[in-house]
């Protein structure tokens, strides 16, 4: 029996009458956490540029979703998009490769994620382990992912581990807990409580931030951590603009920059 012969899987069926679709915070993605049998390095986050709880996969996704999440000119991140089956198994036909499928039946490929920018560029990202790129079959399903997109002029490309620096992995889970939606606690942080805090690193240029907001915590007789909290909040949701290539506990004041008002309020107010 041909791929093309087999049934798609039932359960897939019944998920892409209702997932992979809209844009916005009115996508929901093909694959959710819960549903997976082992939840592993799987999370779920808010995101600062969409506003709409995501569902990522493992801790490299995570990654590649955060670095995105925090490029100024990103509009939208869909996840676990998945790709029509008719295409994909038009384009295995064409390849000479055997179409994703398990105990007989058909299943739908997807892509990680699909990021669109303001400039209306697009781009498709499938997020691998380094060294499952060693691996033919993965190559293979890599490959049906890499025809699709580029057959519709929509960048591609694959994302591993070594893409992000020592550093930037260290911010980036510094601001991720900023970012669960867990973090009811913090949800009343506006732009006026950053502008605010922004005015008083601005008073010691020289010192690092961290240990500037300890001593911010003394000088104002608030809960230890406090100014530092209200920082990070600021960094995960875009608030002030930081070098995340550079780790978080050398910043100086000068390595800072407070975004516009109207744009710090549109991230805010997303839900």
């Amino acid at each position: 029996m041909t791929d093309a012969n087999k049934p798609l899987d039932p359960k897939h069926e019944k998920l892409l009458k209702t997932r992979g679709l809209g844009l916005g915070k009115d996508y929901e993605p093909f694959i959710k956490v819960h549903e997976l049998s082992s939840s592993g390095e799987s999370v779920r986050i808010r995101s600062a540029s969409v506003g709409r709880i995501h569902h990522l996969l493992s801790g490299i996704e995570l990654l590649a979703f955060l670095v995105f999440d925090q490029f100024e000119e990103t509009t939208d991140i869909r996840e676990q998009y998945p790709l029509p089956i008719d295409d994909t198994l038009d384009i295995c036909a064409r390849l000479g490769i055997r179409h994703p499928q398990m105990h007989g039946s058909l299943t739908v490929v997807s892509t990680d994620l699909l990021v669109d920018f303001s400039s209306g560029h697009r781009l498709a990202i499938a997020v691998k382990s380094s060294s499952e790129l060693s691996k033919l079959r993965v190559m293979e399903k890599l490959q049906i992912e890499k025809t699709y997109w580029e057959t519709r002029d929509v960048e591609w490309k694959i994302f591993t581990e070594r893409e992000v620096t020592d550093g930037m992995r260290e911010n980036l889970l510094w601001i991720q807990p900023y970012l669960s939606p867990d973090m009811a606690a913090h949800q009343e942080v506006d732009y006026s409580d950053v502008q605010d805090l922004f005015h008083r690193l601005q008073s010691h240029p020289r010192t690092k931030i961290t240990r500037l907001c300890a001593k911010l915590d003394d000088q104002y007789n608030v809960d230890r951590g406090f100014h530092l909290s209200i920082f990070r909040y600021a960094v995960a949701h875009r608030f002030i603009k930081a070098p995340l290539n550079n780790a978080f506990h050398s910043w100086k004041f000068g390595d800072l920059a407070l975004r516009k008002p109207e744009f710090a309020s549109e991230v805010n107010n997303a839900s």
